[in-house]
């Protein structure tokens, strides 16, 4: 597959550099504490699962999002940014 040449100006994900000098410390036999990107290593609570479930099976949720956005989101936006 041929790829348009400015993909190569892409840098590599940063993530996965960080994830491959972890494992090297761990094979060395280094304790390694990651602060990465916070991939969790615990289930989720059920109760939060249990609400996604509901969210996702109300109707009005199944529509698209308005064009501009939520009115009350906007408006919270720019109260925050009011704030600052």
């Amino acid at each position: 597959m041929n790829f348009a040449s400015r993909i190569d100006k892409v840098p590599p994900y940063l993530f996965v550099g960080i994830s491959r000098k972890i494992a090297e410390k761990r094979e060395q036999g280094i304790d390694v504490i990651s602060f990465g990107i916070g991939d969790p290593d615990i289930p989720t609570p059920d109760n939060v699962i249990e609400k996604l479930r509901e969210t996702a099976l109300d109707g009005p949720n199944h529509r698209y999002p308005e064009t501009d956005g939520l009115p009350e989101f906007r408006q919270a936006v720019a109260d925050w940014y009011q704030r600052r």
